[in-house]
């Protein structure tokens, strides 16, 4: 029942018990009972006192409406000022009051939304993953990089707890160590073929008590392959120079110790000792061109607005090429045609190129033929080197670029190779912003295919 008829309906009682008593005072007073009761002035009495109480309930009703529609649509979000400018009773007071509020948390949930999307912002930026937890250990929070490190399309189900993530049951033991008071951890485990660092922090309440925790997660499998790399390079770099020092040692010793009166001793050892200086001096020029090549591309100036012509720059490399390829017995066909554009890299720089690819071919070719051919690509210009040698195992392939890396390493030593040339030749064409790729196949041969960046 409405505030409006509850006041009518209380007033019309009071107003009836109050002029019943006086009815029956007056009767008492006159000492006559059979007085007669006037209808119309009771009715008039009741009534018109009534529709002014009515009005004036329906006034206050209304205004309570307002205040009661005003309160729904605060708890939609909606924070428009209430207007009871016309008021100055206590409603109207309370009307102000509740104005005030509505700036008040109209401002907090502003700031609450910005700083959450201050946060979305932050997470979706991050490289790393984050995960948080709360107090019982279930998820409520995974950014995008978490997602996507764990390979998780944001459309699948939703997450109750990390288990079902990162399905590392150990790293959930540690959460639970960190959620029941110990302090922030760090572990690393495997997920898949990648390398994953976590590290646990709780979320402590004002009181010190742990409300739940988050979980910073890194993809270091790049980091660790680099330093597995970094590892192997200085070993296999210690290995390359040993040998031949060792080698020029022993046969110094040697002469010193009288072979050298011996003529035919001393001319082999000589001669030995020569081979061995040239391997070293080979290794160490690779060494240099590669960390040349590395700190250009670095600075991003192999390219350095120089430009080639690919028949000029095979020309200058053709002799040293079709020499070795005789003595070896070895066919070499080059189809270049006429109408090459130049390349946006220099003619030096080219011709390395080249003589690195085409050397290699004809080195690890026993019987066949090695060819080079050229293809015009819209903004490319893609060389194919191949050749009928052995070929390369398939599992081998994704490392031939790495640096002293070799397929068969007594072979290689025997050809004079010091496992930097195909490492070059990746830096060399990454630097000016083409590609390499490489296809092979056991004891049919190998096929190289780069793509060279057109002048423009």
């Amino acid at each position: 029942m409405s505030i409006k008829w509850r006041l009518t309906g209380l007033f019309i009682v009071m107003a009836g018990l109050s002029l019943l008593l006086f009815w029956v005072g007056e009767n008492v007073r006159l000492g006559s009972a059979a007085q007669q009761v006037n209808f119309k002035v009771v009715f008039l009495a009741l009534c018109l006192p009534a529709g002014a109480v009515y009005a004036y309930s329906g006034y206050l009703s209304r205004r309570l409406e307002k205040l009661h529609l005003a309160t729904q649509r605060i708890a939609r979000g909606d924070y428009e000022r209430i207007d009871f400018s016309d008021s100055t009773d206590e409603i109207g007071e309370f009307t102000t009051e509740l104005n005030g509020l509505l700036r008040h948390v109209e401002m907090i949930v502003q700031n609450g939304t910005q700083e959450a999307h201050k946060m979305e912002a932050i997470l979706a930026g991050m490289q790393e993953g984050v995960v948080a937890v709360d107090q019982v250990g279930r998820v409520v929070l995974v950014n995008a990089a978490a997602n996507r490190i764990f390979e998780r399309h944001e459309t699948d189900r939703k997450l109750k707890y990390l288990l079902e993530l990162t399905c590392d049951s150990e790293l959930e033991h540690l959460i639970r160590k960190v959620l029941s008071g110990e302090p922030s951890v760090t572990r690393e485990t495997r997920f898949g073929q990648k390398t994953i660092q976590s590290q646990v922090n709780p979320i402590v309440s004002e009181y010190g008590q742990p409300r739940g925790a988050v979980i910073v997660i890194h993809d270091v499998t790049e980091l660790r392959r680099l330093e597995q790399m970094r590892t192997e390079f200085v070993a296999n770099v210690s290995h390359e120079l040993r040998t031949p020092l060792t080698s020029i040692k022993g046969f110094v010793e040697t002469l010193l110790d009288g072979a050298a009166d011996v003529p035919s001793l001393r001319e082999r050892f000589l001669k030995i000792i020569q081979a061995e200086t040239l391997r070293l001096q080979r290794l160490i020029e690779d060494l240099l061109t590669l960390a040349h090549f590395e700190g250009r591309e670095s600075r991003g100036g192999l390219g350095s607005g120089k430009i080639s012509y690919l028949q000029e720059a095979y020309e200058k490399i053709k002799p040293v090429i079709l020499s070795f390829a005789q003595i070896k017995g070895i066919e070499v066909e080059v189809t270049l045609p006429d109408n090459l554009p130049p390349l946006s890299m220099g003619e030096d720089l080219l011709s390395q190129l080249l003589l690195n690819l085409l050397e290699n071919a004809v080195k690890y070719t026993t019987e066949g033929r090695v060819w080079l051919r050229a293809q015009i690509l819209q903004e490319h210009l893609q060389l194919e080197f191949g050749d009928t040698g052995c070929g390369i195992p398939e599992e081998m392939l994704p490392r031939i670029f790495e640096r002293f890396y070799r397929v068969d390493k007594a072979r290689s030593r025997e050809q004079g190779g010091t496992g930097l040339g195909l490492s070059i030749v990746k830096h060399m064409i990454e630097g000016v912003g083409g590609t390499i790729n490489v296809t092979s196949q056991l004891g049919i041969g190998t096929v190289f295919k780069c793509n060279l960046p057109r002048a423009k």
